[in-house]
């Protein structure tokens, strides 16, 4: 029973990664300007003609950031030569303390490639909004906070559009035959 119970799960798992976007209601992605981490004006549209891998969390997350960080990392570096074509961006959900200075020696720690955002927290909620991304701040009783945020890793193609949607915990070697695919 729990064979058959896993392979349901995976099952379930393959239809919702594979949906395509353009029977969602609500169609996700497009471009947007946010600030980078040299607080120059970033727009995705910058990028076009790259695969982007995109990911929305925050420098104090103390467990799901770091892992898919590090996981995005392996993928910028497992592609060699073919790298140069794909990107990596890091949106910030929590801009009030991820000021530029902050990003940026945080995406150094994981790949010198990734390009950090962040803006003003209207700006922020905007594109995550536009991405279908969910986060909420969890105050603690000693007036600090945690954001709890969904874990996806955005694939988008090099005209900027989402190409494919990895659930946190998808597995690496996917998302690097997604990129082959597409470059």
């Amino acid at each position: 029973m729990l064979a058959r119970t896993n392979h349901f799960k995976l099952a379930l798992f393959l239809v919702a990664v594979l949906i395509p976007f353009d029977i969602l209601s609500k169609p996700l992605g497009g471009n947007f300007q946010l600030t980078d981490s040299n607080k120059q004006d970033f727009s995705l549209d910058s990028l076009k003609g790259n695969v982007v891998l995109m990911f929305f969390g925050y420098t104090t997350c103390p467990d799901i950031c770091p892992t898919e960080l590090s996981k995005l990392s392996i993928i910028l570096n497992s592609l060699g030569s073919k790298s140069k074509h794909v990107k990596g961006l890091f949106v910030s959900l929590d801009p009030n303390r991820d000021r530029p200075e902050k990003l940026k020696e945080y995406v150094k720690f994981f790949h010198r490639e990734i390009i950090a955002l962040t803006g003003k927290e209207s700006e922020v909620e905007k594109v995550a909004n536009m991405y279908g991304v969910s986060y909420s701040k969890n105050i603690r009783p000693d007036g600090n906070y945690f954001l709890d945020h969904s874990a996806n890793l955005y694939v988008l193609d090099q005209e900027g559009k989402i190409s494919a949607v990895a659930p946190y915990g998808f597995p690496i070697s996917h998302v690097i035959q997604l990129i082959e695919q597409m470059n």
